[in-house]
């Protein structure tokens, strides 16, 4: 019986700690400026963005920062490279900088996220397309 008890317990553990050792926080960052964005801007204004993605519950933390723009729609776009377009994935809500929060991602967005082929995309009046944009990167 003690032999059984402790093989259920070291099991256990050793399943434990596979599971938490596949776990992790990934950091990640975005520099939000008109040169980035596709095609080009000349606008002053620039952003950043702090991410946080949390591999075991799927969710990504954001903190994005704004200065000279006022932005109608915050979007998170993808799957790109750098200096390709691709359609919005979700939107942010719009708020005076800083704009923070989490969303859940899919498998499919999460990978495309660690393979850096995401961008976040500040639209306003002066620029329907998109004003500031950067590609979010691991840090």
């Amino acid at each position: 019986m003690r032999v059984t008890l402790k093989l259920i317990s070291v099991t256990f553990g050793l399943l434990t700690a596979i599971t938490t050792a596949r776990a992790e926080t990934v950091s990640l960052a975005a520099q939000l400026l008109g040169s980035n964005a596709v095609p080009q801007n000349k606008s002053d204004a620039f952003g950043e963005g702090q991410f946080n993605y949390d591999s075991e519950t799927g969710k990504l933390g954001y903190y994005l920062t704004y200065d000279g723009t006022a932005p109608t729609r915050i979007d998170l776009h993808g799957p790109a490279q750098a200096g390709e377009n691709a359609a919005p994935i979700l939107a942010f809500p719009v708020s005076a900088s800083p704009v923070s929060g989490a969303v859940a991602l899919t498998k499919a967005q999460a990978d495309s996220l660690l393979a850096g082929t995401l961008y976040v995309d500040m639209h306003s009046p002066a620029y329907a397309d998109g004003e500031i944009r950067g590609q979010i990167k691991k840090q």
